[in-house]
């Protein structure tokens, strides 16, 4: 296999720490002792002219001075001198970098800024760097420690299977040295990205074997193009993403932008981009930490759902509650389970799932054994868990793991222990837990996110072949292609002509410029009709009376065509009334940085009221657009509700996957697509409304 690009950045052979201090404390001091290391292969140089020696290293007084060159550079100096010492690294021929300093200067006021500065030195010498404002990065298996926090060496040891990738410093530091349990191959503060980028990193840690899940805290994404590609490839390596995406509302948009200098682009695009890639969105740290922990075992979910043991009948019933409330499905346990159960327990006690199997506490540990295995035996169990608390005693704690560990020696489904409370931290409980395959997760609410998201991935359907819609011939795509390129305004008419060329259902309807025509084409469209103007230049009709409806013969129209055609203007659209139904409305969105994007929403005052949307990234076949149609909050409105009848879910998510197709194929002509109303019924789904505007 050829050699990754990032390998010099991420594994050098050669290593150097421009700005290394005897001092104590310093950033130099502790950055040059984590790579001075044994585990490290490659010499590690210091470099300060002031020093001859620095923690048993012979030291150098410039990256040119050493013999032999350097691979890589870490530049520990502070932000007034990163400009000189990175162009010191690229006129020795230093393949990377990696940038403490900020690429902000006080002063800086002229242009180009500091930081296109470096970014230009940097590219121009083909220079990897990791940075600028970062605080490096760890990488467990080549034992490369390029970091200035100072830890200790023991956290080092075994590397893990979680990937760790980071616009956040703090998030670096507390997701990789707090808890032995999180153990990683790579952990990479990615700061400000100036040649290298998040997306870079995951290509790099999808190539690695030992990368079971990538655990991403993103502030923007710079590359799109490229991190879609990466995503695409985590998909087909079947390696699970979990990610925090910070921008969701305009004040934190606002400052992840001043902090990584990067827009954060809108978040309805992001929720699609994760949605088509099956990334999983948590919302905080520990949900990162235990998300990534429950997705890198080895051991994955086999259908069904969540079998435990309790401690208590009161934790029993709160995390009953909670699991229904968090969508966490609980296994129905079969008749053979049930008697096992029954004969392990304490007298009073019930045979049930989850089982509190407690009691008096007499024999503790063969019920909690036994009964725990009889769970695990169920077929309808996805895994197994003790609830309960490592913390009573050390012996509880051995006890409990022990007990875990034997169930796990006996099954292939996981084997969790979930600690009631997330800050029941039991060291020694915990430390024993490392190295078997017990996963112990603190906090029942952040154990139920990550087990449900563990749910989502396993039951997830993607696109196949068979989902994708039809395209229109390529001659029907070029046509609209040079219609759009005109730029000129679309009416309605034109509108729905260009849906019903890409498979959606319109009313039949037609154009008329007088009564007599007006007459003739309700005629021929059949009453009742609605009568809409098509006057140049009314896009919201509605707003200036531009629309008539359920005009039940030709008495009724000639009445409404008269007043509009005097108040509006002649043109007017005449079209079939659609018949009853939910409401919806479709659309299609530019994003800044990922394109088209598709909406599916509640339709009518609704979609201003509700703000119940959902987006999709083309190209989206029926899987995907049933997964936006099935997340609205209106979903149980298109199953009838107060003998109302159940509308064509199917044709719904062909409407969807329709507009997907015009999205694909048209997207970079268009400024702006509404469909609305989309109205769902028994027997179909009807585009009534078209509003285009090409892009100019």
């Amino acid at each position: 296999m050829s050699e990754h690009r990032l390998r010099p950045l991420l594994a050098p052979k050669s290593i150097a720490v421009v700005g290394a201090s005897g001092r104590e404390g310093s950033f130099g001091l502790s950055t040059l002792q984590n790579l001075n290391n044994p585990g490290f292969d490659g010499p590690v140089h210091p470099i300060n002219p002031g020093y001859d020696e620095i923690d048993g290293l012979a030291c150098f007084p410039s990256l040119r001075d050493v013999p032999g060159g350097v691979e890589h550079a870490v530049l520990s100096v502070a932000n007034a001198g990163v400009e000189a010492a990175l162009t010191e690294a690229a006129e020795a021929g230093v393949r990377a970098v990696t940038m403490f300093g900020s690429a902000y200067l006080e002063g800086d006021t002229g242009e180009p800024k500091l930081r296109d500065r470096l970014q230009a030195i940097a590219r121009e010498a083909d220079m990897l760097v990791c940075g600028a404002n970062c605080m490096g990065f760890v990488n467990y298996e080549s034992s490369t420690r390029a970091t200035w926090m100072a830890i200790d060496k023991d956290d080092w040891d075994d590397p893990g299977n979680i990937t760790l990738i980071t616009h956040s410093g703090t998030c670096f530091l507390t997701l990789q040295f707090n808890d032995p349990r999180h153990r990683h191959n790579m952990c990479i503060s990615a700061g400000q990205e100036l040649t290298v980028t998040a997306a870079d990193y995951i290509d790099y840690a999808l190539e690695h074997e030992s990368t079971r899940a990538i655990a991403l805290f993103l502030e923007t994404v710079r590359d799109p193009d490229a991190f879609r590609a990466v995503l695409d490839k985590a998909v087909e390596r079947d390696v699970p993403v979990v990610a925090i995406k910070v921008g969701v509302t305009e004040k934190s948009a606002e400052l992840a932008q001043s902090h990584s200098g990067a827009l954060a682009g809108q978040d309805a695009a992001y929720e699609a981009l994760f949605d088509h890639y099956g990334v999983l969105r948590v919302d905080n740290w520990d949900d990162l930490a235990a998300t990534s922990r429950v997705l890198s075992d080895a051991r994955k979910l086999s259908p069904g759902g969540l079998a435990g043991i309790m401690d208590s009948g009161g934790a029993r019933g709160m995390l009953i509650d909670m699991a229904d409330k968090m969508g966490v499905p609980l296994a129905d346990i079969g008749p053979q389970t049930v008697k096992k159960l029954a004969g392990l327990l304490e007298y009073g006690l019930e045979p049930v799932n989850p089982t509190d199997v407690w009691g008096t506490g007499l024999d503790w540990e063969n019920v909690f054994g036994g009964c725990m295995q009889a769970l695990a035996d169920d077929e309808d169990a996805a895994f197994t868990a003790i609830f309960s608390d490592l913390g009573f005693t050390d012996e509880v704690g051995w006890g409990l793991v022990g007990i875990a560990e034997g169930v796990a020696a006996n099954t292939d489904k996981p084997v969790y222990l979930c600690q009631h409370w997330s800050r029941a931290m039991n060291s020694i409980g915990v430390q024993q837990s490392v190295d078997t395959p017990v996963v112990v997760i603190d906090g029942t609410q952040t154990f139920l996110t990550a087990v449900r998201l563990a749910m989502q991935r396993r039951d997830r359907i993607d696109d196949g072949p068979g989902d994708m819609p039809a395209l229109p011939s390529q001659a029907v795509v070029d046509q609209w292609r040079a219609r759009l390129g005109t730029g000129e305004p679309f009416d309605e008419n034109e509108g729905l002509d260009l849906l019903d060329a890409f498979g959606m259902t319109t009313p039949g309807r037609a154009i008329a410029s007088s009564r007599d025509e007006a007459l003739t084409a309700a005629e021929a469209v059949g009453y009742p009709v609605v009568l809409k103007t098509a006057m140049a230049g009314i896009q919201h009709k509605s707003d200036v009376g531009g629309v008539v409806l359920n005009l039940a013969n030709g008495e009724a129209l000639a009445a409404a065509y008269g007043t509009m055609a005097a108040e509006l203007g002649p043109r007017v659209l005449i079209a079939a009334m659609a018949g009853k139904g939910v409401e919806l409305a479709a659309g299609i969105v530019i994003d800044s940085q990922f394109g088209p994007l598709v909406m599916v929403a509640a339709g009518g005052v609704l979609i201003e009221i509700m703000h119940d949307r959902r987006f999709l990234l083309p190209p989206a076949g029926r899987a995907s657009a049933r997964r936006a149609v099935d997340g609205l909050a209106c979903r149980p409105l298109l199953d009838g509700v107060r003998g109302a009848s159940a509308s064509n879910v199917d044709a719904v998510v062909d409407a969807v996957t329709a507009l997907a197709s015009i999205a694909g194929t048209l997207g970079d002509l268009i400024a702006e697509f509404d469909v609305n109303p989309l109205i769902a019924g028994p027997d179909g789904c009807v585009a009534v409304d078209a509003l285009v505007v090409p892009r100019v």
